[in-house]
């Protein structure tokens, strides 16, 4: 009688324990200066809710803020905006290609290719 109830003690414990991938992300490069990288942490379910960004010029933390997002099977779309909304700082346009995205950024008055990869 022991027994059964020690392991269904520890399989109850194991799952508490497991991560529950609630969240995810993706990591998005430029190939060409200069360097612009975006991480984006986003939740998973329905609508998929921007909960985390990160936008990095040449190494340099730019403060931002994200009022535009959209990812779907198809898409991922991003704007990114000065932290008082009143300039847009970043566009990116994204569609996938098998594991990762590929498209385009547009930042500073240019615009260059950039891939998102799952992180």
């Amino acid at each position: 009688m022991r027994l059964p109830i020690a392991i269904a003690g520890l399989i109850g414990l194991s799952a508490i324990a497991a991560p529950a991938q609630a969240t995810g992300g993706f990591l998005c490069k430029t190939a060409s200066g200069p360097q612009i990288e975006i991480a984006l942490g986003f939740g998973h379910v329905p609508g998929a809710p921007l909960v985390g960004h990160r936008l990095r010029v040449d190494g340099k933390l730019i403060a931002s803020h994200a009022p535009q997002w959209w990812l779907d099977d198809k898409d991922m779309r991003l704007q990114l905006t000065s932290p008082d909304a009143m300039k847009s700082l970043l566009v990116m346009r994204t569609k996938r290609v098998g594991y990762h995205f590929d498209g385009q950024v547009e930042y500073d008055g240019r615009t260059r290719w950039i891939r998102c990869k799952e992180s």
